[in-house]
């Protein structure tokens, strides 16, 4: 695989310690596990003071569990400072056009999961919930987007983990292939024991670490990624209504929809993310991703 000068790669060879493929998935298991334990327990008070502003408990829950994020970002970013001795921003953070980046990040992971309700509703796969146990529409609005700053944190923390520190660092010690290969098969790993989890579902995981990866080897920028991974997650909950990797989020959204049919085309109970109509978006996705590329728009 090709990688432009002063790739992020090419930024990961001046850390102070590159851990080998064994010990770097251990690490990456390591700190999501215990960085989301902290953060449960730290933000625990939160809890409590969210709960005197509103009564939807199930929004306060999600809300705390996503934000428990930040502490496994305090991990990694004591690692690669004071560890590994190199900068923050060699992860993919340059400071130019970052908010121009992120938000058009943002809009491709919206657009590639309406690509995949879409297809759900032309193949008649799609309902709206008639007896919403939540709140929808308009009366949702404040929720919808006090749940995104969630989806925001737990976007960029999978993304700086998986893609921003583990793929450059094994790209560093080995090569892109490989850690491309390897961080996306971590990335589905790390969800295997997600409720309702199939095959397919871990397929499609690892293909949106694909499409993640293969940008961030391109562009060298991991503001991007962070939009997608968020507007990914947020549609699917909050947007269109449906299970998140397996994960119920019926706290809030704007249009609650239900999945009918065949589960090996919806994805069934753990989400449109398991089914065979992700798998073509996703592929689909991929395939532009690199006819782009070819062209020299990821540069620009």
């Amino acid at each position: 695989m090709y990688l432009r000068e002063e790739s992020l790669i090419t930024k990961a060879k001046s850390s102070k310690k590159l851990p080998n493929f064994v010990w770097g998935t251990v690490l990456v298991l390591l700190i999501m596990f215990i960085g989301q334990m902290m953060g449960v327990i730290c933000l625990d008070p939160v809890y409590f003071f969210l709960n005197i502003f509103s009564s939807n408990e199930d929004l306060i829950i999600l809300f705390i569990s996503l934000m428990a994020d930040i502490f496994v970002l305090l991990l990694i970013f004591i690692r690669v400072k004071f560890i590994e001795k190199r900068k923050i921003s060699t992860l993919g953070f340059a400071k130019e056009n970052w908010l121009k980046k992120y938000a058009k990040g943002f809009l491709v992971g919206f657009a590639m999961m309406a690509s995949v309700v879409g297809i759900l509703f032309l193949l008649k796969c799609v309902k709206v919930e008639t007896n919403p146990i939540q709140p929808v529409g308009v009366k949702a609005i404040g929720g919808v987007l006090f749940i995104l700053i969630g989806w925001i944190v737990q976007g960029a923390t999978e993304e700086i983990v998986t893609r921003g520190w583990f793929m450059n660092v094994i790209g560093a010690r080995y090569n892109a292939t490989f850690a491309l290969i390897l961080s996306s098969s971590v990335f589905g790993i790390l969800h295997l024991l997600n409720p309702q989890v199939s095959i397919m579902a871990v397929i499609n995981i690892i293909l949106v670490g694909f499409f993640y990866g293969i940008y961030v080897m391109k562009s060298n920028d991991l503001w991007a990624v962070c939009g997608m991974h968020t507007a990914w997650n947020f549609a699917q909950g909050n947007i269109f209504g449906f299970e998140v990797s397996g994960i119920n989020v019926e706290v809030s959204t704007l249009f609650d929809l239900k999945l009918v049919g065949n589960d090996i085309i919806t994805g069934g109970s753990f989400g449109v993310e398991g089914g065979l109509i992700s798998t073509l978006v996703l592929m689909a996705s991929i395939f532009i991703l690199l006819k782009l590329d070819k062209k020299g728009y990821l540069t620009k």
